[in-house]
């Protein structure tokens, strides 16, 4: 029998989300004779990140692209399902029933039951393999359709992992995210990647005995950021450009620098990229300031920029986190960093260590007084942040020893021949 992993993920390999994904996938190979992916897609569309390795299978569930007859298909599944019933009571009790909470109940059944009626129907044609693992990438959708997959087999080894938007409600419409409660419940196990979510998690739900803390990372490249001339303060920011990253708030700190040089670069795209784009229009009457925006890239290039263009800091303000792989990836060349003290941030920028942390309702001057004090630092202090800053990745980030460690707190490695 082929020991088999089921994976749920959102979208991955589709689209450009779950970058991280590509930091794990290439191992699974070492624990497991095969692998399906079952993931959000468009009917005919084609994975974006190709995986060259013949132990993976890819299979799309199409129910968001919103064509009729996927609808159809999944409706009756979530219209059947004992769970969405006792979700909608649960609604209802707590005064959470509205339009929107019952129209994202439904969809979250709708995909949750699709992706895991497709994943029985791939494994009923592989009857060689043997599912060692069901393993959710995020506390969501993917979550919903790894409990559901697995009670209707009978299996008892589900994990889910939890990050931010799938942990923190307050990063939700309504302060509600569906089914939360009934799939912590119904997973045998929780990695969160923080002990903030950890702590967050437990203090809603009793998950004491089934949670564990397994943080994500980046990949070594053995390589280090080149060292930045102290003529111009060199940042960099990396992020999807939706709203819970403030990237305008960047714009509106710099806006108030007038007395040093500096660089901005902006590595992503996203749903505001051009409105973004277009805010820092106002920058353009600062002669000192530069800014320059990547668009989307894919993570490859994120490390061959970090490795052949020298900066001074990263810098994320986001109002909510889990605990940011971006850091991650930026510390693994010694880039330090600025952030927000939010989410699980703090576990991982060490204030005045490897970088500086500042307040989730930071003002604009404070912002641009931090980026004035950093560029006053001695090369000594900014040397001595640099190695931190890579310390931290080494002990506790790298990517390749953390997600082993993952694996094999659920399944034992495949002999090596």
């Amino acid at each position: 029998m082929k020991r088999t992993l089921i994976l749920f993920t959102l979208g991955f390999p589709f689209g450009n989300f779950e970058p991280f994904i590509e930091n794990e996938y290439h191992i699974y190979k070492n624990y497991f004779d095969k692998v399906l992916i079952v993931a959000a897609s468009k009917k005919g569309e084609k994975p974006t990140r190709q995986i060259e390795d013949d132990v993976i299978e890819v299979v799309g569930d199409y129910t968001l692209s919103k064509r009729a007859a996927d609808i159809l298909q999944a409706l009756p599944l979530a219209l059947t399902d004992k769970i969405v019933y006792k979700e909608l009571l649960w609604l209802i009790k707590n005064k959470k029933l509205t339009l929107d909470s019952l129209y994202r109940l439904f969809v979250v059944s709708m995909c949750g039951n699709h992706r895991a009626m497709i994943a029985r129907k791939w494994l009923k044609k592989h009857p060689e393999c043997s599912v060692e693992l069901v393993y959710s990438y995020w506390l969501s959708i993917p979550a919903y359709a790894a409990v559901r997959f697995s009670q209707k087999l009978g299996i008892n080894k589900t994990v889910s992992r939890a990050h931010g938007f799938d942990v923190y409600h307050e990063r939700n419409t309504g302060n509600y995210i569906p089914f939360q409660g009934q799939i912590c419940d119904a997973l045998t196990n929780i990695a969160t990647i923080s002990e903030n979510g950890r702590r967050y998690l437990e203090e809603r739900y009793s998950v004491k005995d089934k949670i564990s803390v397994f943080r994500l990372g980046a990949i070594d490249k053995g390589k280090l950021n080149p060292i930045a001339d102290t003529k111009v303060l060199r940042l960099v920011s990396c992020a999807r450009v939706v709203d819970v990253k403030r990237l305008d708030r960047i714009v509106d700190a710099l806006a108030l620098v007038k007395d040093i040089d500096v660089s901005w670069t902006h590595i992503g795209g996203g749903e505001d990229f051009e409105k973004l784009k277009e805010y820092a229009r106002k920058l353009d009457v600062n002669s000192n300031i530069k800014v320059r925006f990547t668009g989307t890239v894919p993570n490859t290039e994120i490390y061959e920029e970090y490795a052949n263009n020298p900066y001074h800091f990263f810098v994320n303000v986001s109002k909510s986190e889990g605990l940011p792989v971006s850091i991650m990836e930026a510390m693994s060349f010694g880039i330090p960093a600025i952030a927000t003290d939010v989410g699980g941030t703090s576990e991982i920028v060490d204030h005045g260590v490897n970088g500086y942390l500042v307040k989730p309702d930071f003002t604009d001057e404070e912002l641009a007084d931090r980026f004035r004090r950093i560029s006053s630092l001695s090369q000594k202090e900014y040397n001595e942040m640099r190695k931190s800053a890579r310390k931290k990745f080494e002990d506790e980030f790298n990517a390749i020893s953390n997600n082993n460690r993952f694996l094999e707190t659920y399944v034992k490695p495949n002999k090596k021949p």
